[in-house]
């Protein structure tokens, strides 16, 4: 493995507060600063969340969820705070028939952006993205398309110009996978984003499958390109990573018959290649996010098939066994834990057990009471992580294996899962959340009568696919 932290600066960006005001607006608030500072009113609270407001009553204003909300065990929908700011955008001066909203821009800039990383100092999704604008007026629209439906917490009535960003980030994104003026990687960008929408539609059976298709194809061509060798260059790096934690997160939401192998030899050797590279999205656990792809991928073959490999089940068993997370940040080792061990409790509990097992926890514990424990460490370790935290946004697919394996008797726990997947909600707003939380209901309604199938198995009941992560 090798490490190319060296090349990280081209993306690093130091994620604070932007006021760059004109004169004329210094000037007034300098005036406004000398003015009679006679005893005033307090002010009512403008950026509280909806419920309060519903309810009449002062809100704290904690993000993600308010202190009010928090106690109440209510959905918090706070408003969007943003800085003052102008923008210039003299440098946009391209032939591209692209108009910028600079509203929806800063939006997405200081809010949507966030959500896509585990650090906002080490955020290319934000304003380093404004130098491809020019180049890729698709990747530009469909920004705007996600800022306005964020703003609107996805709402299944879709603002209008949410609806026309997004027809005309596929008419651009037609246009320039025909042709060739684009850049493979800023087409796989724009093809991510695309996914994002469909996600956060709130058609359950749509998870973006053709997008993630398509993005397949250009992470080949840049695997394949010989011009510059892929792993010199962070935004190869950037968009090969990106592809397999969306490949992770749908592994199990593509049928059998339309599965594209993973473990193929460009791209397991492209995943040994990117070593240890600090990953905006989700830090140095590439390999994991990788075996974790391939556990999604074969535990869906097995519930379509019924049909089992004892040897590949000892192996992808073995793989997140021996995996150690390679970082000293506390934070990220408790995500990293909880993302391993929803790999085994998926195994364990679709596969059952394997004789080929090596696990040595199985000669102390029988499977049920090996799942039950591994269960319990991941909600613990869940919890540890702040809901302030941008980590937050990345517990959605581990919440949902452990949470579905608690018992009637762990109600409190319940309860802590419940919140849990209310402050995802309130965070990044996808309603992905609110569906895996009614997914839970099911699942643990099913648990108290004696059903321990998987959650995986309940939700392709439903004929849901549902897109965690």
């Amino acid at each position: 493995m090798r490490s190319n932290d060296r090349m990280m600066p081209l993306f690093r960006v130091r994620f604070g507060p932007v006021k760059c005001l004109s004169p004329a607006r210094q000037e007034q608030q300098q005036i406004r600063a000398n003015m009679d500072s006679s005893p005033r009113r307090r002010p009512k609270s403008k950026l509280g969340c909806k419920e309060c407001k519903a309810k009449r009553v002062k809100c704290d204003e904690t993000f993600p969820v308010c202190l009010r909300c928090a106690r109440r065990g209510s959905t918090c929908s706070s408003t969007p705070r943003l800085t003052q700011w102008q923008i210039d955008m003299g440098w946009f001066a391209s032939p591209v028939d692209t108009i910028v909203n600079r509203r929806l821009l800063q939006y997405w800039l200081e809010k949507v952006s966030q959500m896509l990383v585990i650090e906002p100092e080490n955020n290319p999704f934000s304003y380093p993205i404004l130098e491809f604008i020019p180049e890729s007026p698709s990747l530009m629209h469909i920004i705007q398309s996600i800022s306005a439906r964020h703003e609107q917490y996805f709402s299944a009535h879709v603002a209008r110009i949410a609806l026309e960003e997004r027809g005309k980030a596929l008419a651009s994104f037609r246009k320039e996978l025909e042709g060739s003026g684009t850049r493979p990687q800023l087409s796989f960008l724009t093809a991510m984003l695309l996914s994002l929408s469909h996600v956060a539609d709130h058609d359950m059976a749509d998870f973006g499958k053709w997008h993630l298709f398509a993005a397949r194809s250009l992470i080949n061509q840049m695997l394949q390109d010989k011009t510059l060798p892929w792993d010199m260059d962070p935004l190869n790096q950037l968009c090969f990573g990106l592809y397999l934690y969306w490949d992770m997160n749908c592994a199990f939401l593509v049928h059998p018959d339309e599965q594209q192998e993973l473990d193929t030899p460009s791209l397991s050797m492209a995943v040994q290649t990117i070593g240890l590279w600090n990953h905006p999205m989700y830090g140095f656990g590439t390999e994991l996010i990788f075996i974790l792809a391939n556990v999604g991928r074969y535990c869906r073959q097995v519930l379509h098939s019924h049909s089992r490999s004892l040897t590949q089940e000892a192996k992808l068993v073995k793989q997140l066994s021996m995996w150690n997370a390679p970082s000293d940040k506390t934070t990220l080792m408790l995500l990293y834990e909880s993302l391993r061990k929803h790999g085994l409790i998926l195994l364990y509990r679709i596969c059952g057990w394997n004789a080929f097992f090596t696990n040595p926890c199985f000669k102390e514990l029988d499977l049920e009471s090996l799942i039950h424990r591994y269960a319990l460490e991941t909600i613990n370790h869940l919890l540890q992580i702040p809901i302030s935290s941008n980590y937050l946004n990345f517990q959605s697919l581990a919440l949902l294996t452990a949470g579905s394996e608690l018992a009637r008797a762990e109600s409190n726990s319940r309860d802590d899962v419940r919140h849990r997947f209310r402050a995802l909600y309130s965070m990044n707003r996808l309603p992905t959340n609110l569906h895996a939380r009614e997914l839970l209901e099911d699942v643990w309604k099913a648990r108290d009568n004696g059903d321990t199938s998987s959650w995986l198995h309940h939700m392709l009941q439903k004929g849901w696919l549902l897109s965690l992560g």
